[in-house]
């Protein structure tokens, strides 16, 4: 991603199916990553963001990650919209089951160290992040910044997602938001939105909405503008 000048807004996909840490590599791959890639770019470039990061397999280092993160967080205009996806396993540490971790292609970067890379954003900048992986809705427990996050987590943060070739969360989401390449206009704000993502869904892999600031749930999601059901 470019260094220079702001952006309106950014995204930065994160599609981790090759894993090579020694006990990473033994699990089965992760195959929805970049289904869940490729339609979460349709949904911002919908939205007017046009400038899309995509990091897949082998660019999905621990290092490649935090530095584009941070450079997103830095280009990111004050009033901005930054979408951040990530899709891929996860790992709870066993000692302390606080500590939730993504599994990139060289290792963990731990949600709690991606919240810090956030926490850098104006009050005014707004996130996105759309968690598509086992206990998705962890990250929520550690966000620190003063900007509105919103929270798509495919499942509870006790929660495991099943690894099937597309996601069933994302697959909807993409339907609710953009139905056949258009916006739904039913799809007014994210609280609409969490409680269409929780119907017919098994209690053990269930989605979440969640923010930061209670406003947020009033906002139409995937807008560049901040826009509320009625503005």
């Amino acid at each position: 991603m470019p260094t220079t000048a702001s952006a309106t807004g950014l995204a930065l996909h994160i599609g981790a199916d090759v894993l090579t840490n020694e006990r990473h590599a033994r699990w089965p791959q992760a195959r929805f990553c970049r289904d869940t890639v490729a339609r979460v770019s349709r949904l911002c470039e919908a939205a007017g963001i046009h400038e899309q990061l995509v990091l897949l397999g082998e660019q999905a280092t621990r290092a490649r990650v935090r530095d584009e993160i941070a450079v997103a967080v830095a280009r990111l205009d004050p009033d901005g919209l930054l979408v951040l996806t990530f899709a891929g396993h996860s790992e709870r540490d066993k000692v302390d089951p606080d500590e939730t971790s993504w599994c990139l292609h060289d290792g963990g970067l731990s949600v709690r160290a991606v919240s810090a890379l956030l926490a850098d954003l104006p009050a005014t900048a707004r996130v996105i992040v759309v968690s598509d992986t086992c206990y998705a809705a962890a990250l929520g427990q550690h966000v620190a910044t003063a900007a509105t996050v919103v929270l798509l987590a495919a499942c509870g943060e006790d929660q495991c997602v099943l690894m099937l070739p597309r996601s069933d969360f994302v697959v909807r989401l993409e339907s609710l938001v953009l139905p056949d390449g258009a916006r739904n206009p039913s799809c007014g704000t994210f609280a609409w939105l969490h409680e269409e993502l929780q119907k017919d869904v098994p209690d053990v892999e269930m989605p979440r909405v969640w923010t930061n600031h209670a406003a947020a749930w009033t906002h139409r999601p995937f807008y560049l503008r901040e826009e509320h059901a009625h503005g």
